[in-house]
This record gives C-alpha cells, structure tokens and sequence, in this order.
C-alpha cells in the first residue's frame, strides 16, 4: 500500500530544517509526504505559502505532498490561504482539517471554494458524525481514526459508508495495523506513516519504494515485543 511520512515537516522546524528533513525523506524512499501550515506565532498568509513552496521545491513536482492544519485555521483563512497556494502552484495532494473537525458546514464552504482535495475526520469520534460530515460534503477525503470511530468493524463501516459516496479513505497514525484495513477497501488511498508505535511489536511492515509492504502472517500479522512492553511500564 502507498503510505506517507508524516511528522517529520512539523510546524516548528525553520525552512532550512524543512529543507533537511525533506531531502531525509526522499532518501529514504517516501514518494509522499506530509507538512504542515499554521505556523507558529503570528504568521502571514504569505508565511504561510513560503512554508510549503519551500518543501516542493526541495521535493520536486512528482512527490505527493499534503498539509495538515490541525484546526487552526477559520473557514474563511483556510479559503484565502488554500487559494495563495494554489496560485502559486505548489501543488498539494491534499489540505487537512483546514478548521474546527465539527464545523461540517465550515468545512463545505472551503471545499467547494478550492480545487485542491479537503481531507477531514480524524478528530471526529463514532460513526454517526461521519454520516454528518459526508453529507453536507464537508471533504473530499475521509480519514478514520481506529480508536475514536471505535475499533476495526466501526472503521469498515465509516469506510463502505465513505465508498457509497464515492469518496476515497485515508488513515490516521497506527500504520502496522492499519495499512490492512485501508489494503481492504476499495477506496483505500494510502496509509499515514507515524511510527510512533512500533517499537511494541517484533516486526512491522516494512516500507520499500514509499510502499508498506503488508505481512502474510495471520490477522494483523503482528507479535508484542514483551521486553519492550516491560520497558514502557517502567
């Protein structure tokens, strides 16, 4: 499955940071990647596009690049921004919770207002908001967190509810164990790489070519590294 970096090109990092990290990225074989806008302090529309330019013209036009706001931005920022980022022809594959998780119609009027995809969901807990979300057209891509939609079933259902409008899915953070559940749909995207887990388990899927490469083993394919369990409980 297509997966993504995702953390490595925070908001507090200068350019040149952003720079380096993303020339790290692209050794290591990712062919997507994700940065993020809202910058810190008291930023300028124009700050805001540097940010991003800055990376793609590390990156090059063929990396998929996307960018996550985390809430920050009012609909009516997140319009005036999207469209200097565009103009400037940076390219994103996708903007991510350009504002407030639950302003579903906020949501829709930045996503009707630009051309680049809006990705939205993560923060939104249980499958019944989803249905909200999706049909006052919120976005364009639906990203399910395991633990807040309530486990792997309550995943599946947002993601056939998602394929019955026609919209892909997207995953957020847990990569071992999610790369199966987007390998499963249909509409499956691509996978968030945040490796923030993985030092619990033996082995995780490995990555090659920006890809995650799923295990053959039964189920999840994953064993818990008991010494490193031990370790966390300390």
């Amino acid at each position: 499955m297509p997966t993504y970096a995702s953390g490595s090109l925070r908001r507090g990092l200068t350019d040149k940071q952003a720079q380096q990290a993303a020339e790290t990225l692209l050794k290591k074989g990712f062919t997507e990647m994700k940065t993020q806008m809202a910058l810190l302090g008291n930023p300028t529309p124009s700050d805001e596009v540097r940010r991003v330019k800055v990376i793609r013209d590390v990156i090059g036009p063929d990396i998929k690049l996307m960018c996550d706001i985390n809430q920050r931005w009012r609909p009516e920022q997140a319009i005036d921004i999207g469209h200097r980022v565009e103009e400037a022809g940076v390219g994103l594959f996708w903007l991510e919770d350009v504002t407030a998780a639950d302003d579903y119609q906020g949501l829709a009027r930045v996503t009707a207002a630009l051309k680049t995809p809006i990705a939205g969901g993560e923060y939104v807990w249980g499958i019944a908001p989803f249905r909200q979300m999706i049909q006052a057209h919120s976005v364009d891509i639906v990203m399910i967190d395991l633990a807040r939609v309530g486990g792997v079933s309550q995943w599946m259902k947002v993601a056939g509810m998602a394929e019955a409008f026609n919209l892909p899915v997207v995953s957020h953070v847990m990569p071992e164990m999610l790369v199966h559940m987007v390998a499963a749909c249909p509409n499956g995207l691509t996978v968030e790489y945040m490796p923030w887990m993985v030092a619990l388990y033996q082995e995780t899927p490995k990555i090659e070519k920006g890809h995650m490469v799923l295990s053959q083993k039964p189920g999840l394919g994953l064993t818990f590294d008991e010494k490193a369990i031990k370790s966390f409980r300390a």
